[in-house]
């Protein structure tokens, strides 16, 4: 090979330098350091001076902040409700606001403006009760048309001063609820407006950073394998830290898109190191971004010198660096049925896709892009060895996943067509793969050196290869933003008869599951089908059966009632999971009323019954399982075509309700 300094003085195509030396500070790392904190020092600095759109002068406006906090939990009935905007609001602008406390309207009096236009105070005319209290609120235009709308929740823990008769408390929970599209739905215009970069910056990024993973780790695995002489020569050294850098900008456009979508924000929102913390509560796929982040820079202590994958004294750390980050990809989708099987598939689905894509990279771009000796006839050789076995992984592995997230699915949701694709992509990365390792190892069984036509020809096989490698990994990075048919958190679950709710009045179209639908923890799935945005205060409450026992907020058991907020304001699915879920502490038929309000009209109380039997699953005869909750029930206007039984309007009824931790 030409540029060995051992044994020529000219410098070729591929020069290689004695392992050491790759040790000694290399200019251009450090400048790939530099211009890396440079550009993420200036992002910063962005994010600050530059204004977000929300404050932009324009003819939209948003709520900056609302007193009482949504969430918050007061000692005593707040006096007043203070809106502040992010921008001016002009004469013709009708703010509004309303307050439930126990689906009870409460005294609001007239909005006082302050004099820059920004604060809007509405005085509470009356103490609220003690519970919790929806609030929604709405900013009107001169044609009636809604600017902004939005609803929050706040709790009083005290009586009023002056409560008399039955205590009609109720509580309230908003945690555990992981909110995801429904399939198919319609995004509002504006919506789609708002999130559509951020969510064009999660893909790009995850492609980016997902395929430097890869290319790092199957190059540094063939590297270990079958071609130790490879950090001798600086094509590799540059390849590799190239690839690292492009790997960290990946990473770090995820990080900040994936922050910025997850706090429901613009994508400068997510610039500020301190919103990539939030991930952590965003589940395993938010934990796994930030462990990305941590693993693909450390990435670069293996990258700077590549021949520590082969020293015995750090081979331990330089595989177990890129292995975490192989780990963190397959983190990206913990969702489906059986998720630790899933996730277990996911690491040898991904680890595996690893020595294939990225070995042929190395193989395309560094082990080919010229003649040499007889140890680039052994790395191709070595990396058509052991890429077969990756392959088979990779596809059966592939296989297992299709049928774990999408079964039978496959050209009835949007997952499974876009699957079909990328099955399509990797039969194609197959087919040329077989046949470039067929020639290899035909043609180079009894090569002693690599010429120059020989190169030039494998080099165009390994380059389509690696270039149908990159479309399978758009296609995965597309999966990854859409539903699967099984994954549904619930869908272990033995779900109850679904309870639907239609009524023309308000708009609201919508479906409520329960399972498993015994005594103790039950999940829910709210489905809200229309309309497509404008509701506030949606929410259910679950009614406990007639003669069922005195209710123990504190064991939560016996006939304890529960109400139970949904944070969905348009078309969408709200799921809680069982281990979160509401307890319903007896047997007996309980009673499901739904409430909610949309710019069309109010859907209050509509109800609904359904059966909760025994934690051992038996019937318990001694309670009733055939009438709902106590209270005038009265038929209502609202439809039920997939329910023979009509909803029902039931009146307040005084209970005590227990609270969800």
């Amino acid at each position: 090979m030409e540029g060995r300094l051992t044994t020529v003085v000219r410098v070729g195509l591929r020069t290689r330098v004695p392992s050491e030396a790759t040790g000694r500070p290399n200019v251009a790392l450090v400048a790939t350091w530099f211009v890396a904190a440079v550009v993420m020092c200036a992002a910063a600095l962005l994010g600050v001076l530059t204004p977000s759109p929300a404050s932009a002068q324009d003819a939209t406006n948003s709520l900056q902040e609302i007193t009482p906090a949504d969430g918050a939990v007061l000692d005593t009935s707040p006096t007043e409700i203070v809106l502040v905007f992010t921008q001016e609001l002009a004469d013709d602008h009708v703010p509004t606001l309303a307050v439930q406390c126990d689906r009870a309207a409460q005294s609001i009096g007239e909005p006082e403006i302050d004099i820059d236009a920004f604060i809007v105070t509405f005085p509470v005319l009356e103490p609220v009760p003690r519970g919790s209290c929806f609030v929604s609120w709405f900013l009107r235009a001169a044609d009636d048309s809604v600017i902004a709308t939005d609803t929050s929740t706040f709790s009083v823990t005290s009586d009023p001063p002056a409560t008399e008769g039955t205590d009609t408390s109720t509580d309230t929970t908003d945690g555990g609820f992981d909110t995801v599209p429904a399939v198919p739905t319609e995004v509002s215009t504006a919506s789609a407006e708002s999130t559509g970069s951020t969510d064009g910056a999660i893909w790009l990024g995850r492609m980016l950073s997902t395929m430097a993973i890869l290319v790092i780790f199957g190059s540094l695995a063939l590297i270990s394998v079958g071609w130790p002489e490879g950090p001798e020569y600086i094509v590799t050294v540059r390849f590799l830290r190239l690839t690292w850098a492009l790997g960290l900008l990946g990473t770090l456009i995820y990080i900040v898109g994936f922050a910025a979508q997850f706090a429901d924000g613009s994508f400068g929102s997510g610039l500020s190191p301190s919103a990539w913390l939030d991930l952590n509560d965003a589940g395993w796929a938010g934990r796994g971004a930030l462990l990305r982040l941590v693993f693909v820079a450390a990435c670069g202590w293996v990258v700077v010198r590549p021949e520590r994958i082969i020293d015995p004294t750090t081979a331990m750390w330089a595989w177990l660096i890129p292995g975490v980050a192989i780990i963190t990809v397959a983190m990206s989708r913990t969702d489906g049925p059986a998720p630790f099987l899933g996730f277990l598939v996911g690491i040898v689905h991904v680890a595996s896709s690893a020595i294939w894509f990225g070995g042929a990279a190395l193989v395309a771009r560094v082990v080919l892009a010229g003649p040499g000796e007889d140890d680039l006839v052994q790395a191709t050789k070595a990396f058509c060895k052991i890429s077969v076995p990756a392959m088979l992984f990779t596809a059966v592995t592939g296989v297992v996943q299709m049928v774990r997230l999408d079964g039978g699915d496959l050209f009835s949701s949007s997952h499974g067509r876009v699957v079909l694709l990328k099955a399509v992509a990797v039969a194609a990365m197959l087919a040329v793969a077989l046949a470039a390792r067929q020639q290899v190892m035909l043609r180079l069984d009894r090569a002693q050196e690599l010429t120059a036509p020989t190169a030039d020809r494998f080099r165009r096989a390994f380059t389509a290869e690696a270039a149908i490698g990159v479309v399978v990994l758009m296609f995965s990075g597309w999966l990854v933003s859409l539903e699967p048919a099984k994954s549904d958190p619930l869908a272990g679950e033995d779900y109850l008869p679904a309870m639907f709710f239609t009524d023309p009045t308000s708009g609201i179209d919508a479906r409520v599951s329960v399972a498993p639908g015994r005594v103790g923890r039950n999940g829910l799935k709210v489905e809200l089908e229309a309309p497509a945005e404008g509701v506030t205060g949606l929410s259910l409450r679950l009614i406990p059966p007639t003669g069922a026992a005195p209710c123990d907020p504190v064991a939560q058991t016996g006939g304890c009632e529960v109400t139970q907020p949904i944070n969905l304001t348009g078309a969408g699915t709200a799921v809680l999971l069982t281990e979160n879920g509401v307890p319903l502490g007896a047997p007996g038929t309980w009673t499901l009323e739904l409430s909610g309000s949309t710019t069309q009209g109010v859907l209050q109380g509509a109800a609904n019954t359904f059966l909760v039997v025994a934690a051992d699953g038996t019937v318990d005869t001694s309670v009733d399982t055939t009438t709902p909750a106590t209270g005038a029930v009265q038929t209502s206007v609202v439809t039920s075509p997939d329910n023979t039984a009509g909803f029902a309007t039931t009146t307040t009824t005084t209970t005590t309700t227990t609270t969800i931790p």
